[in-house]
């Protein structure tokens, strides 16, 4: 039985030291796959659009929301003014103007507007505001016709629209533009159906995907420049956005202008006044963000970043996703890479012996899924568990630890104690496991460490840079990377099946969590937990009524004159054309809507992509 276990162990030691550790098709599978499908672009749920006819910012990429649930595209303007030669119009301006233009062209309820042969009767011009140097560009345009927006009470707003060129990932389309203050939204543009419609698909499971093909692999730490102020850099796999270490930071809302001073890794100090691009606001504070050419090795970048006094972290500019996202992909064990040339993603297209992970994974350890994340601070993968007790019995010390996997189920595991190492204060036991990953089965020993009060419930493995023999490449623009295969096509439009029931839903890039109709909502406590008792029902003729755990309270914030709301977030199991999931759905009275229930991202993540133009390819209609 011992010659049978070495023979064993030797034969899966010899498989875990071969260098096709990750697939030839893993770049096909990410990249390659969502290139292109039937002649139309795969779009991620955020992309840079260009304004290819306006020549200052014709080479700049301004970052965009993508939602196939909006049907129709609109951009950030200021300084809106209507101007027309009819006489029906003489002395009306702002409001009173639009209104006016809606009435007499029945804007609700013909295309008159629209369909009028000189549109240059009817002027708008507009800025837009340069990102960069803050630049108001004004521009006039013939109005193409109104949009007209349902508020929450019975009347509408009315907004202009206009047609512009935009281009996303090298395709063009002169599309329908509504103009408005998007000031409070995080991304000035949103792209909907009036730009998509035939041009593209949307794959809500990725940010920037188009931006992948063109990123460079930077190291875990960087040097950089800004001007001629060294920076010592910084990344983060869980912050949205970068910061960069400033003094003396003024704030000049009315003038849109940040002073500060830039201070880099040697001392040295160049003060700057720049643009304001917008403030991100914290539960107890507000930052101003800016943007600042970022220089990596042979490669410079615009990134948008919030000030703050950073003298006492270790960098001076920590890249947040948002960064990572648009222009680069992180080697974990590797440091300092702009040392000498950035290497562009596609130069590793072929390098079976590189895994490339995402920010949060799912990985198979001992046969237990569990939860999984990049850490480059750590030698060894650090698996955090719920319970550690250590025995001596004949065979040696024993290690029994408990694991919680991605199910919430607790499992019990023995494993021979091989050695320990002291971190700091605390001592780690080290076991061996077997870590299957899509193409291959690893031997690893891993360190172990009680979770803390404040961690998850659930066990997370830490990944080391070693836990592979190639380099493994951090791509945060996605989740759970290692699952990601060439994607299902959806209609915007398909049928679901909840239950027992059949009904259509809406696919919605742009809604973070999807969303169900609900009435006679009652919640309550059971063993100390918050429950929730609601009716689904639809246009169908379907209802049932369910009892569940509110696993999340979502607070709306009211428009003026209107009190504010709260939505509950339950776990429902749903099933799209044989894809079986559970996921968060919030609850909330959808009976003015044509559709009972949306998918939003956290279905949509899952391999799919949505045209916004076809329904029902995934599913047949009832």
């Amino acid at each position: 039985m011992t010659s049978l276990r070495l023979l064993t162990t030797l034969c899966l030691a010899a498989f875990t030291a071969s260098p096709a550790v990750a697939q030839n098709t893993q770049y096909e599978n990410i990249v390659e796959s969502r290139s292109k499908i039937d002649n139309k672009v795969v779009l991620g749920r955020t992309e840079l659009v260009y304004f290819p006819a306006i020549d200052s910012l014709s080479d700049i990429g301004i970052p965009a929301k993508i939602d196939t649930g909006a049907d129709s595209t609109s951009i950030h303007a200021e300084n809106i003014v209507i101007t027309t030669n009819e006489p029906a119009f003489d002395g009306l301006k702002g409001d009173e103007l639009l209104d006016a233009i809606a009435v007499e062209y029945d804007a609700l309820g013909t295309t008159q507007l629209r369909d009028r042969e000189d549109k240059t009767n009817i002027m708008v011009s507009f800025d837009i505001r340069h990102p960069y140097s803050g630049e108001l560009i004004r521009l006039e345009k013939p109005l193409f016709r109104l949009a007209m927006i349902k508020s929450r009470g019975d009347g509408h707003l009315a907004r202009p629209v206009v047609e512009l060129d935009l281009t996303i990932a090298g395709q063009t389309v002169r599309t329908e533009v509504n103009l408005t203050n998007r000031d409070k939204f995080s991304y000035p543009i949103l792209i909907g159906k009036t730009f998509l419609r035939d041009t593209a698909w949307v794959d809500a499971g990725f940010n920037y995907l188009q931006a992948q093909p063109d990123a460079h692999i930077i190291g875990r730490k960087e040097r950089a420049t800004i001007g001629n102020v060294p920076l010592d850099v910084s990344t983060s796999f869980e912050s949205r956005y970068s910061i960069l270490h400033a003094l003396d930071i003024k704030v000049d809302e009315q003038k849109k202008l940040v002073s500060f001073t830039l201070e880099g890794r040697d001392k040295s100090r160049q003060a700057m006044t720049l643009p304001l691009s917008r403030m991100l606001r914290f539960s107890n504070a507000q930052r101003p963000m800016v943007y600042l050419p970022v220089k990596v090795g042979n490669v410079e970048q615009y990134i948008q970043v919030y000030l703050k006094d950073r003298t006492k972290r270790q960098s001076q500019l920590r890249l947040g996703t948002e960064a990572l996202n648009q222009y680069f992909v992180v080697n974990l064990g590797a440091s300092y890479l702009g040392k000498s040339d950035l290497a562009p993603i596609s130069s590793v297209a072929k390098d079976d012996s590189i895994l490339m992970i995402s920010g949060e994974e799912t990985i198979n350890i001992d046969g237990v899924n569990i939860n999984a994340g990049p850490s480059g601070l750590i030698k060894t993968p650090l698996l955090k568990v719920s319970q550690i007790d250590e025995t001596r019995t004949e065979y040696g010390r024993m290690i029994k630890y408990a694991i919680t996997d991605t199910n919430g189920k607790t499992h019990q595991l023995d494993k021979p104690l091989k050695r320990k190492v002291r971190v700091g204060d605390q001592v780690r036991p080290i076991v061996g496991t077997e870590i299957s990953l899509p193409s291959s089965l690893l031997l690893r020993d891993i360190a172990l460490e009680t979770q803390e009060q404040d961690d998850s419930t659930y066990s997370k493995l830490e990944i080391s840079p070693d836990l592979i023999p190639g380099a493994l490449l951090v791509n945060t623009r996605t989740t759970q990377l290692l699952d990601k295969h060439a994607p299902s096509q959806a209609g915007y439009i398909e049928q679901l099946k909840m239950d027992n029931m059949l009904f259509p839903v809406k696919l919605d890039t742009g809604a973070d969590v999807s969303s169900m109709h609900a009435t006679d909502i009652k919640t309550f406590e059971e063993d100390g937990k918050a429950m929730v008792t609601f009716t689904y029902s639809n246009h169908q003729g379907d209802a049932k009524t369910y009892t569940r755990e509110v696993m999340k309270t979502m607070r709306i914030k009211a428009r003026a004159g209107e009190k504010p709301s709260t939505r509950y977030v339950v776990n429902m199991t749903v099933n799209l054309g044989g894809m079986e999931k559970e996921i968060k759905v919030n609850l909330r009275d959808r009976s003015r809507f044509e559709y009972s229930m949306i998918l939003g991202k956290n279905f949509l993540k899952h391999n799919i992509v949505v045209s916004s133009d076809e329904q029902f390819l995934l599913t047949k209609p009832d």
